[in-house]
């Protein structure tokens, strides 16, 4: 005989429950109140005649037991029936109850309960549950405690794993995080009837499909959960009958050739097509995108599928500050970790560590905490090793590389890995050509990677192709430095400086670091790429600055030294010993860095920095036009004066300080005006005020005139004196609320579980 966990409910859960089977049971629209004072009333059913009252009262006593019940029952209760005066009175509740427990409860609510039949304990809340099994189907909680209940909602001829089915629901629910890919996953149910559910390793396919499957059982679905094949829904079709299909990783787990048999394309496809003019069926399939990208390549009909009105992509974008959050919470809440442990993820240093970490993955954040139970030690080190899991992203990518992609895959994976940033696609055609491979190759590898491990984004006008997230690129460089022969296939496929500067910088290398003994061991490898590269044209990346020779020799000049190449430390002095290279610079922190590694280089760098910065300091002070420009003149000037053995910066500063007078004079005047608009924006005004301010100098400008910029500074740029008052722009972090909000949730940590 059937038995449910009604301990799994909470009480506004058991008053919902009781609802519902007293409507089956008796016929009557129940009407439910909010939790709180109830004045002896859960669910209530009133006729025209207003005396003709029937009152349900819900008792979820499960923890307190029977004999608190009655107690509970004499001495508060019968005193609320009694005000009430129903015409009928039942009593709900979860606690068993003997023969006479009942008697004792029909003695203490007597008139308004005519017989024992109407007071219901545990037993006979099971016996309708077991009569109304559509009221089990819409409430979650129970039919997760119960494989019959489960088998029930299984199609009765298709082998299930109904205990583990089970127990994966049950735990989804109880830590699924709402986040936007549920809106919009559910949106494309409710207008198409069919979502393929992709995205990468570990993102959350199969937690919101499950959470989409429960709110279609919630709502009277039945669910079918395929395991094999399309046909399993086929075999057990209902037209009567609403059904949410359930199809978790229905193009494999690994690779593509396992999961489809023969014409399974077409069944599925034909599936989705039956469902989608069903108006009471729903179908749910998850996938990794780079499967389903492989499967439309390889297969005619489901290339053809308009694939993409049907597919919702969860990214990471999808998780915000507070759905990281919960996430991290739903999952130590439901843990059982010792009190104290749980507690630790109350504080502010720690959760926000996590949640804001650039590789947070809800499945990190499970198997850690799933699994500590298997450690030693206390809350601080389990939070260290959630951060070192997230910092080593190698468990999410590594069977994917190692064993679903292929050869040209793989190449693409490290041709994009060469560059420090997203490579335009034209460029990245350019270089596929000069490795020797076909574009149609280049093509197919795009197509499957794209939306997994590789994302394209159009930026200004032209579309580039980089790494989806930060924990590919961390998985990827990890790789190579493993095998020597990854290192060497990445050197030969170096085609522009970009991908010397990457090899260099991207890999701990500089300054002795774990890749520069393996580099040494294949030095002369680069130092031909090195030599072919120095001249080579930029390619287009993002953030891009040229061909900047003060960057190319700064490079030349750190690899040469800790590689022991004399070969490219000649190319790094000979570019900077190039006048045109140092006037020509485009970033005074890079042309800083310069003149610091020559003071560093011996004789012949200490010869080749005193003509640099002649030319540094000519550089800097030849374009002076705003206040920024000034102070970055300033701030470079002091960082080089003690490598200038002459008075050659000295003087230019003093020049600068003569600049900034005639500015900050020009700039009051301008202000000054009151009938026009400043030609000064109004934030290189507030710089000139605050550096005077600051230094205690005197100002170069009127001060009876000061009051009045002021003014203006507040009508015409705000950013003046609301600065403090204005919320900062916080990107993908939390706003001010959100993190309240999150703190205020972080906290009940700290209160024990009951």
């Amino acid at each position: 005989m059937e038995s449910f966990d009604l301990g799994r409910l909470t009480d506004f859960d058991f008053e919902a429950v009781c609802k519902d089977l007293f409507e089956e049971e008796l016929g009557l629209r129940l009407e439910i109140f909010a939790t709180g004072a109830d004045g002896g009333v859960d669910l209530r059913h009133l006729r025209p005649a207003a005396a003709d009252l029937l009152v349900v009262q819900c008792k979820h006593w499960h923890r307190s037991g029977r004999a608190k019940l009655i107690e509970h029952i004499k001495n508060v209760e019968a005193k609320k029936v009694a005000k009430l005066r129903p015409q009928r009175y039942i009593l709900a509740t979860s606690v068993s109850l003997t023969k006479d427990a009942k008697d004792k409860l029909l003695d203490a609510l007597k008139p308004y309960v005519k017989t024992p039949s109407d007071i219901y304990g545990k037993e006979e809340i099971d016996a309708l549950l077991r009569k109304h099994d559509q009221v089990v189907r819409r409430h979650l909680r129970l039919w997760l405690t119960s494989a019959s209940i489960l088998n029930a909602l299984l199609a009765k001829d298709i082998v299930t794993r109904s205990q583990e089915l089970a127990r994966d629901f049950e735990n989804t629910l109880r830590t699924y995080a709402v986040n936007p890919s549920h809106a919009r996953a559910l949106d494309v149910l409710e207008n198409r009837h069919v979502c393929v559910i992709a995205g990468i390793p570990g993102i959350g396919k199969t937690t919101l499909s499950q959470v989409l499957s429960a709110h279609y059982m919630a709502t009277g679905y039945e669910l079918v959960e395929i395991s094999e094949d399309a046909d399993e829904a086929n075999r057990i079709w209902d037209d009567e009958v609403a059904q949410v299909f359930y199809y978790d990783d229905f193009l494999g787990q690994t690779t593509l050739a396992e999961k489809l048999g023969k014409n399974e394309d077409s069944r599925i496809l034909s599936l989705m097509k039956r469902v989608s003019n069903s108006t009471n069926k729903r179908f749910i399939l998850t996938t990794r995108e780079y499967i389903l990208a492989q499967a439309r390549q390889r297969y005619e009909r489901l290339d053809r599928h308009p694939f993409d009105v049907h597919t919702c992509v969860i990214d990471l974008g999808d998780y915000t500050y507070q759905a990281r959050a919960s996430i991290l919470y739903n999952h130590v809440y439901g843990t059982h970790l010792p009190q104290v442990i749980k507690e630790s993820f109350a504080d502010p240093h720690v959760y926000r560590r996590i949640i804001g970490h650039r590789n947070f993955n809800p499945r990190i954040v499970a198997l850690t905490l799933t699994d500590s139970a298997l450690r030693s030690g206390g809350g601080d080190s389990l939070v260290d090793d959630l951060i070192a899991n997230l910092e080593d992203p190698q468990r999410l990518w590594d069977h994917i590389v190692r064993n679903q992609l292929g050869e040209t895959d793989l190449k693409l994976l490290m041709l994009i890995l060469s560059f420090m940033s997203d490579i335009r696609l034209d460029d990245l055609q350019e270089l596929w050509i000069e490795c020797g491979e076909p574009l149609r190759d280049l093509r197919r590898a795009v197509n499957v990677l794209d939306g997994t491990m590789l994302k394209s984004v159009e930026h200004q006008g032209a579309v580039h192709i980089g790494f989806h997230n930060p924990s590919v690129r961390d998985y990827l460089v990890n790789y190579v430095q493993s095998d020597i022969g990854e290192v060497t296939s990445l050197i030969r496929m170096v085609k522009r400086f970009e991908q010397i500067e990457a090899l260099w910088l991207v890999f701990p290398a500089p300054g002795g670091g774990p890749m520069a003994e393996k580099y040494r061991s294949r030095r002369d490898l680069l130092e031909c790429a090195a030599s072919t590269v120095f001249h080579a044209e930029p390619v287009h990346l993002r953030n891009s600055s040229g061909k900047d020779y003060v960057r190319r020799a700064w490079l030349y000049l750190e690899m040469g030294k800790d590689l022991g190449s004399e070969i490219i430390l000649r190319l790094g002095f000979k570019a900077a010993s190039d006048e045109d290279t140092v006037l020509n610079a485009t970033d005074s922190a890079i042309l800083e860095a310069l003149l610091q590694t020559l003071a560093q280089s011996g004789p012949l760098g200490e010869e080749v920095l005193s003509n640099c910065i002649e030319w540094a300091v000519e550089w800097i002070m030849g374009d002076l036009s705003d206040w920024n420009l000034i102070e970055e003149a300033e701030d470079f000037l002091n960082s080089i004066q003690h490598y200038d053995p002459g008075a050659e910066v000295s003087q230019a500063l003093a020049l600068l300080d003569s600049v900034r007078d005639d500015y900050a004079e020009t700039a009051f005047e301008d202000w000054a005006q009151t009938h026009h608009d400043p030609n000064i924006p109004g934030s290189e005004m507030k710089g000139v005020i605050e550096h005077y301010a600051a230094n205690g100098s005197t100002a170069p400008f009127d001060m009876d005139e000061y009051d009045t910029v002021l003014q203006r500074l507040d009508d015409f740029d705000a950013t003046y004196k609301s600065t403090l008052a204005t919320p900062r722009d916080e990107g993908a972090g939390p706003t001010r609320n959100s993190a309240r909000e999150v703190e205020s949730m972080m906290q009940t940590l700290r209160m024990p579980s009951e």
